[in-house]
């Protein structure tokens, strides 16, 4: 079956990110200023990842990455062509929550958000603090975005069995690129979502409007499409993944 979103297994997959930000021509800077206008008031404008290139090695596959922002992606991703030289091809770590009785933890984004109502996996855009050296650590942006997002403290043995990284997705429509990271958790999916209310409790304009449960393979496939629920494109491969199934 072809996807929109390919999947590419790659334990070893590494991001690079250039030491410089992204400079856009004048005509684009002052295109994104404007546009930004109506948004300003909404959204937050922090730092954005956007791919370069892909470089698939026999030590690993490298991604090569450079820092714009938020209003630069959304101009880029309501007014640009994809092949347009200032499109952004954002990168992000996907924080794949696998339950100890083999459910994916995905996210229904709140109303506050870009895509309020979407479902994805938990995670974000990373900050410049999970830079070091010149590299992106997206382990670790996944255990920032999963306590933001969920009160999950992936440093705590009661919680995290196992977390690495699995390989990425590259999304065949907008370029986008999400390095998957496998988050092995000790409770169940009923234990998960009751910890996800009780955090809701303490902090109810949170970025989430609910964590939702999604059994592993074809039966979280098929619930999915038939729920008809509006999604990002990369889940329906990570579903199906033998990378994500959780070890003994």
């Amino acid at each position: 079956m072809t996807w929109a979103s390919l999947w590419h297994p790659d334990p070893r997959v590494v991001v690079r990110v250039a030491p410089e930000p992204w400079v856009l021509s004048g005509e684009t800077q002052e295109a994104v200023e404007r546009a930004w206008e109506q948004y300003r008031e909404q959204f937050f404008r922090g730092p954005v990842l956007s791919v370069v290139g892909i470089e698939p090695r026999s030590d690993g596959t490298v991604i090569d990455a450079r820092w714009t922002d938020y209003a630069h992606f959304l101009y880029s991703s309501r007014h640009l062509n994809p092949q347009h030289t200032f499109y952004v091809r954002v990168l992000f770590a996907a924080g794949c929550l696998i339950t100890a009785d083999g459910y994916l933890l995905v996210a229904v984004m709140g109303p506050g958000t870009s895509r309020a109502g979407w479902i994805q996996a938990v995670g974000g855009s990373p900050v410049p603090e999970e830079i070091s050296g010149g590299w992106f650590d997206p382990v670790a942006s996944v255990v920032r975005e999963a306590r933001e997002e969920t009160g999950f403290d992936l440093t705590e043995g009661d919680t995290l069995k196992r977390i690495g990284v699995v390989g990425y997705t590259e999304d065949q429509r907008d370029g986008s690129v999400a390095v998957a990271i496998k988050v092995e958790l000790r409770f169940t999916a009923e234990e998960a979502l009751a910890r996800f209310r009780e955090f809701q409790r303490h902090v109810p304009d949170g970025e989430l409007s609910d964590l939702y449960a999604l059994p592993l393979g074809e039966a979280g496939l098929k619930q999915l499409r038939r729920e008809g629920r509006t999604r990002v494109r990369y889940l329906e491969p990570l579903l199906l993944s033998a990378e994500l199934r959780p070890e003994g």
